[in-house]
This record gives structure tokens, sequence and C-alpha cells, in this order.
């Protein structure tokens, strides 16, 4: 994919571009590439756009407000699929709950599986939204699910939806490892496959293997998360993907990464380069 676009602060209509753009083709923007702990970017979000039809991946909590910079609502989206449960992924998404509910009188349409459905609003999410007044609310009083195909389990899970001619490949990471081999997490986290072409690994840990066991024959792009010091430990330190082969690097924009950017030169090291934010990538 190549930056065709940026969207710059104050434009008002920025997710109707993205929408136009999309008539094209598979359209992605990133409003913040920064990881949970950036002060110079937002944290990692990404919009998907095609043939005029949006989904929102993550929210972390200062989101909205990022949004908003480019005159877009949170509550703007056609979908939105979450990929973990920590606070620079999800920490927006009461806001999009209630707004909806109680202004808009609509619920927002989340692609979600009926594992992580469930962890989601338990551990995450009931205890700002479940009350109100003269009663308590579920997670279905709130937002409409589409619930994608579990299509394996192993050597991981994956799983497969299509809308408006979108189609996921939502597979299992280990960002937060149960034991000391890589290979399994207690901890729900996940990636995506975007038409078989774009690989956003949302968070994980270096995991080589990955590359493996999904299909990407087809894949000509790849975003994929990037600590800038050592040791990797939830994270892949760039050191570490630096030892991926050569073709794999030329493909792969590096995301959620932190302040000190600056003092590296991704390109010299075969890197597509850092992802930017508000870019339009067609």
């Amino acid at each position: 994919m190549r930056i065709t676009q940026e969207i710059e602060s104050g434009t008002p209509h920025g997710l109707q571009l993205l929408r136009d753009a999309s008539r094209e083709g598979l359209t992605l923007c990133f409003p913040g590439v920064g990881s949970a702990f950036a002060r110079k970017n937002n944290p990692t979000c990404l919009i998907i756009a095609k043939g005029g039809r949006t989904i929102l991946v993550d929210a972390g909590t200062s989101i909205p407000g990022t949004l908003e910079t480019r005159g877009i609502s949170i509550t703007d989206f056609d979908y939105y699929h979450v990929t973990h449960s920590h606070a620079d992924h999800i920490g927006g998404l009461e806001e999009l709950l209630l707004y909806s509910h109680y202004v808009l009188k609509k619920k927002p349409q989340m692609i979600l599986t009926e594992t992580y459905r469930d962890l989601l609003w338990d551990r995450s999410l009931r205890g700002g939204c479940e009350h109100a007044v003269g009663g308590t609310l579920g997670f279905d009083d709130l937002a409409e699910f589409v619930v994608p195909d579990q299509v394996a389990t192993e050597p991981r899970e994956l799983y497969e939806v299509e809308v408006e001619g979108i189609r996921l490949t939502i597979f299992r990471t280990v960002h937060i490892p149960t034991g000391e081999d890589n290979t399994r997490s207690a901890f729900w986290s996940t990636g995506l496959l975007i038409d078989g072409r774009v690989l956003f690994t949302a968070d994980t840990r270096f995991d080589q293997a990955l590359f493996e066991q999904l299909p990407m024959d087809r894949v000509d792009t790849i975003f994929h998360d990037c600590q800038l010091y050592e040791p990797g430990v939830v994270h892949p330190a760039y050191s570490e993907l630096k030892t991926l082969d050569a073709d794999l690097r030329s493909k792969t924009h590096l995301t959620h990464y932190g302040d000190t950017f600056g003092e590296f030169d991704p390109a010299a090291d075969g890197f597509a380069g850092f992802a930017q934010p508000w870019a339009v990538y067609q």
C-alpha cells in the first residue's frame, strides 16, 4: 500500500474523505500510531474503509478526542472491532456505548467473537455501563454484534467474517504469554488479516511463527507493533524485527512505537518505515 494523502488537523469531514477514497479500493488510516506510553503520538488505532464503509479497530482513552481533530465522532463508524482489553485500545468504548445509547438512541455494530464479547463486557465495560436509572443494562442493550466464524483452533485460533465486502481474518496473538514458550496466552489478544492482503498485528510479542501459520501468499503490506527499547517483553523489540527476512521487512510499516522514534532509521534497516498518523494508505 502507498500513502496517497494526509488528513490534516482541522479537516471538517475527515471520515468522508476516507469513505470517498475507499470507493477506489481498500483504504487504511491510523489516527494513532503510538505506544500506550507515547506522548508525541496517540495510541495506535486503525480505520479500515472500503466501498464507502468503515470499521474502527480499537479506541483507546484519548481516541475520541483525536478523531474530533479531523471532524470525526467516535459514533460515526459503520462497525467497530477490538483486539484486546488494554486501556489504550478500549478506553474510549464506554463513551461510544453510552453516548450512542442515551443521546443517539442507536446501537453500534461490533465485530466480536463470542468468547471475547463476554470477556470484554464482564471484565472491562460492565462496571461503567451496566447501571441505569431504574435497572441495569446488558451488552446486548448497548450494541449489536457481528460474530465471526471460528475456522481453526490449531496452531492458533482463527476466525473469519466478511462485512460490507471487507474480509477479516482474526488471529490470536501472544501479547502476554502463558509460560516461556511464546505459544499460548490466557490473555485475549488478536490481530487482523484484511482482505488477505494486509496484516495488522495489533499487539503481540515477537512471533516469527505467525508468518508461517497465516496465509501470507497474497500479503503485500504488514503493519507490525514495535518496541523501541530492550528487552521486548510484551511487544517485539526493534532489534528482533530486524531479524525478519528482507522480504518481510520491506513490507513492514512499524506501529505502536514510542517517542524515541527519531533515533531510528527504519528505511536503512530494510523496513517500509514508521506508520504515519493520519496518512491515507491505499
